[in-house]
């Protein structure tokens, strides 16, 4: 048998209104139970021997340290055990003694098969076989398949050739959509934020799965970098199989302090370089083209910074811990940080356009959906230049925002004409600079209804191409030319003019900034 403390034998019987005292801590751990018939001469501290309250009081001399139950004891029984040097539990609801002893006996085996659990999973972890081994030995000792995944839902190990038949178990052929679908219901359930506050591991109903799940976080030096997930798929849970998972997440992080993973450790040094140059911890060149250098940062020609940040502060969705894994899948990369609630990326490449295309269509989804900005920084060639580009990232997300919310990603180069525009704004009125010929335009639109303000702010945005714009109206390029020519006669302008093509353009930036578009009919 193995040994229990007098207080769980309490916790056993709580049904029968237990009533516990510990005259002798030190003898409070029991190795077995004795069910008494009639009188002993002398107690063993480390057994509980368990009386009805008629034998109880045959016992002449308890002034010997012991361990004592008495089952529905009465007045003279519990008169007598005040008097004493024992430890004591008295059950205050009646019930047959042999209906007792076969509770705690059974307690005793439970203990005894818990430990021989744990033995299993030590073993397991002293094997250094690695993960999967110590997943697949739990897999075993529990009775029911399981997976380990870290913050970004990277699943780390599971159980391989078990048929779950449950919507939130992982596989080896998940496209990331899936994982996505997958893990966003489980979110909105409120799952993981229970999972990551309780010390304790917590059972969940879901109610689009079959089956129950069990699970709880995965620690390092107090801090979560996980968790594991059981799901009830081959026997019904048990009360020590909680105990069991608390216990195998202390030996999953164990193994996974012993043999970190390598891109951990890259991401962590990653992680700190940045940082430092994004607070400005790090200035010396050398030092910084150093750093740069053993990270492999300098061997491509083109950086670019991506910011990722909520649009709302206060939304309720995936933890960016958990975003960030999505997204570095998405993107296919591992360049990417946490850093003051926000995901920034960082892009290397020999190329300009880097993942612009249909990657980014993907990403702009993926943004809508949760309710996401991003902000584009330019490209540039020299990581010694990180912050002020990082700045550039956020400044175009708040611009971007502001302007166009409909959309999600937003580039710098795209906005840096607003960005001049808010900081001219602090020093004159930008509405002084708008082209006379722009404003004579709306009031004629104003006056007879026509609609040449749109139509010109199209045209300049096509380059001043008759066959793009047309294709944008849909309508032929002769009716296009002809619109234009009646522009050009109502303002007395020449719109092959380089300089006032500038002007107007510029003037519908300035409306754009100031938030006139609409009010003034382009």
């Amino acid at each position: 048998m193995m040994d229990i403390k007098l207080s769980e034998i309490a916790k056993v019987l709580d049904d029968y209104r237990p009533e516990t005292n510990l005259s002798e801590k030190k003898y409070e751990w029991i190795s077995d139970v004795v069910l008494v018939d009639g009188c002993i001469k002398a107690m063993n501290p480390n057994l509980l021997y368990l009386y009805e309250a008629r034998h109880f009081q045959e016992i002449q001399n308890l002034n010997a340290p012991g361990n004592v139950l008495i089952v529905d004891p009465d007045d003279a029984s519990i008169k007598k055990m005040m008097k004493t040097k024992v430890n004591y539990i008295l059950l205050n609801r009646a019930e047959k003694i042999e209906t007792i002893y076969e509770l705690v006996h059974q307690a005793f085996l439970m203990k005894r098969d818990f430990n021989n659990k744990k033995t299993k999973l030590v073993a397991a972890l002293l094997d250094c076989k690695g993960l999967q081994h110590i997943i697949d030995t739990a897999y075993e000792v529990l009775g029911n398949p399981m997976f380990i995944s870290d913050l970004t839902y990277n699943i780390l190990a599971f159980n391989e050739n078990v048929n779950v038949g449950d919507p939130s178990w992982p596989t080896k052929q998940e496209e990331d959509f899936e994982s996505y679908e997958r893990l966003k219901k489980l979110n909105d359930s409120g799952v993981f934020e229970r999972l990551y506050k309780s010390e304790a591991p917590c059972i969940e109903n879901f109610d689009y799965s079959p089956t129950r799940w069990m699970a709880h976080k995965i620690t390092i030096n107090d801090k979560n970098i996980g968790h594991i997930a059981v799901v009830e798929s081959e026997r019904s849970f048990e009360d020590t199989d909680l105990e069991v998972l608390q216990f195998l997440c202390s030996i999953v992080a164990s193994e996974l302090q012993k043999d970190r993973i390598d891109y951990d450790q890259f991401n962590s040094e990653f992680e700190h370089f940045l940082i430092a140059l994004l607070e400005e911890k790090i200035t010396q060149y050398e030092s910084i083209e150093k750093r740069a250098k053993s990270l492999k940062l300098n061997v491509k020609r083109y950086l670019v910074l991506l910011t990722i940040s909520p649009c709302d502060k206060n939304r309720k969705g995936m933890l960016l811990s958990h975003m960030k894994g999505f997204i570095d899948r998405l993107l296919n990369t591992e360049k990417s940080i946490l850093y003051k609630d926000k995901i920034t990326i960082l892009f290397v490449s020999d190329k300009k356009e880097f993942w612009w295309g249909e990657t980014g269509k993907k990403l702009s989804e993926f943004l809508k959906k949760n309710q996401m900005n991003a902000g584009v920084s330019q490209s540039f060639h020299d990581i010694v230049h990180l912050k002020k580009y990082y700045l550039q990232s956020l400044k175009v997300t708040e611009l971007g925002a502001q302007l166009n919310p409909e959309e999600h990603i937003f580039y710098y180069d795209d906005y840096a004409i607003y960005h001049l525009m808010e900081m001219a704004s602090s020093q004159f009125d930008l509405k002084s600079c708008c082209s006379p010929f722009l404003l004579d335009l709306m009031a004629y639109d104003c006056q007879y209804k026509t609609d040449y303000c749109h139509n010109l702010y199209i045209y300049l945005l096509s380059d001043c191409s008759l066959t793009k714009a047309s294709e944008i109206f849909q309508i032929h390029r002769n009716s296009m030319k002809y619109r234009i020519k009646r522009i050009e006669e109502v303002l007395g302008i020449s719109l092959d003019d380089v300089e006032v093509k500038f002007s107007l353009l510029m003037t519908f930036k300035i409306l754009t900034y100031v938030g006139e578009k609409k009010t003034s009919g382009f």
